[in-house]
């Protein structure tokens, strides 16, 4: 049985969902190694900066998927037992769960949550559509997606965002699928800035209790004219890009693949920035327009 004194925890410092983890694992006394701050981490890329002779015998790593299971393996090696917490599909691994991490975290240990947590928890299962779903008032979701921008230090170039995305002209429609080149530097932000609905959008939904449509979008991002990185933020065909990451066939891509039913997230980024990953992006990149059409 796992408990408290003889667990660890391991978790990135990539979003608000897992600083409010660790501040939640914090205060019940848990033993806590921080790992990476950028999306993308994985086993792997954290267990290098643990101490293991300050780990406990069973280690709860939190979103950091273990590819081909290195990392459980290596951990075995030092008598300690590894324990996932995650809620994605991902082109190596599928740990989809209807509950999100700090939920699963919470149940596990019977933490009580606070109004605030159960925000977060909705907002990372559901991203605003999901805050909506429980409850959350517009100045409400607008705090957890500030609050968000603040821990992972984007504040700066999210506003920013949101002026180059305005200048844009794109219309509110969220039944159309709109295809964007944008900059590489808009990378970290520009999957919500894309999708953010208006005051009365959202208060609207919230009063007539229907479901939030946000605007649906295929984003490529730019830089010195060669593509970055591929997102998709939609509801068509969930299904097909869901088995188009099971049976991943970008060798040089990475991929990530969530959200919470109908609205999913979908992502694609070259696993080297010394591989050429040009022509796969192309590729995927017809794929997704055959996928969603």
């Amino acid at each position: 049985m796992i408990t408290k004194h003889n667990t660890s925890i391991l978790c990135p410092t990539n979003d608000l969902e897992a600083h409010t983890i660790i501040a939640l694992a914090s205060k019940f006394g848990f033993s806590v190694f921080k790992g990476p701050n950028f999306w993308g981490a994985t086993l792997l890329d954290a267990i290098e900066h643990i101490d293991f002779e300050k780990c406990k015998p069973n280690l709860i790593a939190i979103e950091l998927p273990d590819i081909n299971e290195e990392g459980k393996q290596f951990l075995a090696r030092k008598g300690i037992k590894l324990h996932l917490l995650d809620h994605h599909q991902y082109s190596d691994c599928d740990k989809r769960n209807t509950h999100s991490a700090i939920e699963q975290f919470a149940k596990i240990f019977s933490l009580r949550l606070s109004a605030y947590d159960k925000l977060v928890a909705a907002n990372d299962r559901g991203f605003i559509p999901g805050l909506l779903t429980a409850g959350a008032t517009y100045y409400d979701m607008k705090k957890i997606r500030d609050d968000e921008a603040n821990v992972r230090g984007v504040g700066g170039i999210r506003r920013e965002a949101f002026s180059w995305f305005e200048s844009q002209n794109i219309e509110q429609s969220p039944d159309k699928i709109f295809y964007l080149d944008c900059p590489a530097r808009f990378t970290s932000v520009m999957s919500e800035v894309a999708q953010f609905p208006s005051k009365v959008t959202y208060e609207r939904a919230l009063s007539l209790r229907q479901p939030l449509k946000l605007r649906q979008v295929v984003l490529r991002y730019i830089e010195q004219d060669h593509v970055t990185q591929i997102e998709v933020l939609a509801r068509k065909n969930r299904d097909k890009l869901s088995k188009l990451v099971k049976k991943w066939p970008f060798v040089n891509l990475k991929s990530w693949f969530g959200g919470e039913a109908p609205n999913y997230f979908f992502g694609a980024v070259a696993k080297s920035k010394f591989v050429k990953s040009e022509p796969q992006f192309d590729v995927l990149y017809n794929e997704l327009k055959g996928i969603l059409k």
